[in-house]
C-alpha cells in the first residue's frame, strides 16, 4: 500500500505524455488560433479544406502552402490537486504508519491527501491534443491538405466512499487493521468493512472503484478540396467540397492507480483498436455580397457519417465507429479599406469529446490587422457554451506573422481567463499554441496595380480571366482609385 498513491501521479503525468489522441474540430492553423478560433468565413487558402473548402474561391493569394503544429491542454480539477497530491511524500509517510512510528506531520499529510482525494471524485477532466498539418493550395479552386487530429483524455475516478485507511495485514479473516491519522491509533478491523471503505481496497483491486481512466484516438484526414464561384446580380455564391481518405486508432483503459507508470505504458498496445481506412465528405458554402466586404459561410463536416469498420483489436471490439456530422457558420467583414478583417463563428451544435459524458460548443470572434504582405497580427475571444467538467472561462488568443512573403513564421496562442498551479506556476485551464511556417506566392493584401489602369480593361466581361482574377485586379483597381481620390481631395 505505501507506494500505491504516490505511483498513481506518477502514472497519470507519464501517461499524459505519452498518449497523443481523439477528434473534434479544434482550432487549427495560424489564422483561426490567433482569432478566436474562427475561420468558416475568413480561413481562405491551402486550410480552406479544414475550415470551408468554399472559401478556396476567395484566395487572397494564388498559391500558399503550410506546416502547422498545434499544442493544447485542457484541465477541470486534475492540476491543482495532483499538485497538492505531488507535495505529500507518500512513501515515508506509509512506511511510518507501517512501522507504527508516525508523526503529527505524517498524519497531516495523510488528511490532506483523503481531503484532496475525496475534493477529486469523479468532477475532472484532463486533454492534451497535437493537431500537426501539411496543407497546399495549388490554384485559386484547388488544395490539399493532411490533418492529423491527436487527442488523450484522462478522468481521475476516486471512489470517495473507500477513503479509509484499512489494511489488510495477511493474517487471514481477522487481519484487518484501520490506522485513525486524528490522533495516530490502531484498531482491529474486519474484511467487511475492509472491502467496504479501504482505501487499499479500492486501489488494489479490479472492481472499478478507484482508478484512472484514459481514452485515446488518432485520426488522421486528408481532404482533396474543390471549390466553383457562381456571380449572380446580388453577389457570389461559392460551393466546395472536401473528399478526405479518413485512417482512425483508438484505445481505452482503465489503469490501475496501484501500477507504475512503466507497467502501464508496456500495457498500451493492449487496449488498442485500429480502424480500416474510410472516406469523409465535407460541403462548404460561401456567399459575398455585390460592393461589400462582407462573407458568410457555413461548412458541414463529415456529412455523410463515415464508418470505420474494426481492422484489428486487442480487447475484442467488433463495433463500428462512427463520426455524426457537426456543423459551423460564420460571417467575416473587411474594414479599414481591407487592412483589417473581423470574424464571427458559432457550432450550430454540440459535438462529444473523449471525456465520456461531456459536450462542447464554440463561439469564437477575432480581428486581423494586415497593412501589408509581410506583416499580420490577430487577436480574438472563444467560449465553450455546452461543457459541464471544463470551466475555462474566456479564451483569449492573439497571433503574429512576419517574414517575406514566399516565407514566413507564424505564432499563435490561446489561453483562458481561469486557471490553476502547477509545481509553483499558473497554469491556464485551456493553453493553446501553434508554430507555422507559410510561403505565400502570387496577389495578396494592398498589391496596388499602376494608376488608371483599372480604366484601362475591363476586367468584368473579360472572358479570358478566371472569376478570382477578376476579383483581385476589381479590388486592387478600387484601392488604386479610392487613393487617387484621396490625393486629389
Amino acid at each position: 500500500m505505501k507506494n500505491k498513491i504516490s505511483l498513481s501521479v506518477v502514472t497519470a503525468l507519464c501517461l499524459t505524455t505519452l498518449s497523443l489522441n481523439a477528434y473534434e474540430m479544434k482550432p487549427v492553423g495560424f489564422k483561426a488560433m490567433g482569432m478566436g478560433g474562427t475561420g468558416v468565413a475568413s480561413t481562405r487558402g491551402s486550410l480552406s479544406g479544414y475550415y470551408n473548402p468554399a472559401l478556396l474561391r476567395f484566395s487572397d493569394y494564388t498559391a500558399e502552402f503550410s506546416a502547422n503544429l498545434g499544442l493544447r491542454l485542457r484541465d477541470s480539477n486534475v492540476i491543482d490537486n495532483v499538485d497538492t497530491l505531488n507535495k505529500i511524500d507518500f512513501e515515508t509517510t506509509m512506511d511510518n504508519i507501517a512501522t507504527g512510528t508516525t508523526t503529527a506531520t505524517d498524519r497531516a499529510n495523510i488528511i490532506n491527501a483523503q481531503n484532496t482525494l475525496n475534493k477529486i471524485g469523479t468532477n475532472n477532466a484532463f486533454m492534451l491534443s497535437a493537431t500537426p498539418s501539411l496543407t497546399a493550395q495549388m490554384s485559386d479552386a484547388l488544395a490539399i491538405g493532411v490533418y492529423a487530429n491527436l487527442d488523450v483524455g484522462l478522468r481521475l475516478n476516486i471512489d470517495t466512499n473507500h477513503l479509509d485507511l484499512i489494511f489488510d495485514t495477511g493474517s487471514g479473516a481477522t487481519g484487518y487493521q484501520y490506522f485513525n491519522p486524528n490522533d495516530g491509533s490502531y484498531t482491529d478491523s474486519d474484511l467487511a468493512t475492509y472491502q467496504s471503505s479501504s482505501l487499499e481496497y479500492a486501489i488494489n483491486s479490479n472492481n472499478g472503484l478507484t482508478y484512472i481512466q484514459v481514452d485515446t484516438m488518432a485520426l488522421v484526414e486528408t481532404p482533396i478540396s474543390y471549390a466553383e464561384a457562381f456571380e449572380k446580380a446580388n453577389g457570389t455564391y461559392s460551393l466546395g467540397i472536401s473528399l478526405k481518405p479518413m485512417n482512425l486508432v483508438t484505445s481505452s483503459q482503465k489503469v490501475n492507480l496501484g501500477k507504475s507508470s512503466s507497467q502501464a505504458d508496456s500495457d498500451e498496445a493492449t487496449y488498442e483498436t485500429t480502424y480500416k481506412p474510410t472516406i469523409g465528405l465535407d460541403l462548404g458554402f460561401a456567399y459575398v455580397p455585390r460592393d461589400s466586404g462582407v462573407t458568410f459561410g457555413l461548412v458541414g463536416k463529415n456529412i455523410n457519417s463515415p464508418k470505420f469498420k474494426v481492422d484489428k483489436s486487442n480487447t475484442g471490439i467488433t463495433e463500428a465507429y462512427k463520426i455524426d456530422p457537426f456543423f459551423r457558420a460564420g460571417v467575416s467583414m473587411s474594414v479599414l479599406d481591407d487592412n483589417a478583417e473581423f470574424a464571427f463563428d458559432v457550432d450550430l451544435q454540440k459535438s462529444d469529446t473523449l471525456i465520456l459524458g461531456e459536450e462542447t460548443q464554440n463561439i469564437g470572434a477575432g480581428l486581423e490587422f494586415h497593412p501589408s504582405s509581410w506583416f499580420s497580427f490577430r487577436v480574438g475571444a472563444m467560449q465553450d457554451i455546452a461543457s459541464e467538467k471544463f470551466d475555462d472561462g474566456t479564451i483569449l488568443t492573439t497571433g503574429i506573422g512576419f517574414g517575406l512573403k514566399w516565407a514566413q513564421i507564424d505564432l499563435s496562442a490561446m489561453a483562458s481567463t481561469k486557471s490553476g498551479e502547477y509545481d509553483g506556476q499558473t497554469i491556464p485551464r485551456y493553453t493553446a499554441l501553434n508554430l507555422s511556417l507559410v510561403s505565400r506566392w502570387g496577389d495578396g493584401y494592398n498589391k496596388k496595380i499602376p494608376e488608371g489602369q483599372e480604366e484601362a480593361h475591363d476586367y468584368e466581361n473579360d472572358d479570358s480571366l478566371t472569376f478570382e482574377e477578376k476579383r483581385r485586379l476589381q479590388k486592387d483597381a478600387q484601392r488604386a482609385q479610392d487613393e487617387l481620390d484621396k490625393e486629389v481631395k
